[in-house]
């Protein structure tokens, strides 16, 4: 089972990047955010290096650090010093 899952892990930046793609769409969406651009690239065995470049306006930024990022700061936390 861990040999099948290893054969995939080079297509890991292709599913970061849509799963990521999909989350940000819905931000734009809500006006949340008025463009995004996402590029991942894989730097070896399990490391990753993902770029998120996001547009946005003085008034998208405020309710997006007052009111979305802190939703996501738990999960965040897991992986970074949140």
């Amino acid at each position: 089972m861990l040999r099948v899952a290893l054969a995939f892990e080079p297509l890991a930046p292709t599913a970061i990047s849509f799963f990521t793609s999909r989350q940000v769409r819905g931000w734009k969406e809500q006006g949340y955010i008025l463009d995004y651009a996402i590029r991942t690239k894989r730097l070896g065995k399990f490391h990753y290096k993902i770029k998120l470049d996001l547009e946005v306006n003085q008034n998208q930024l405020h309710h997006f650090f007052v009111h979305v990022l802190p939703k996501y700061s738990k999960t965040l936390g897991r992986w970074f010093d949140v």
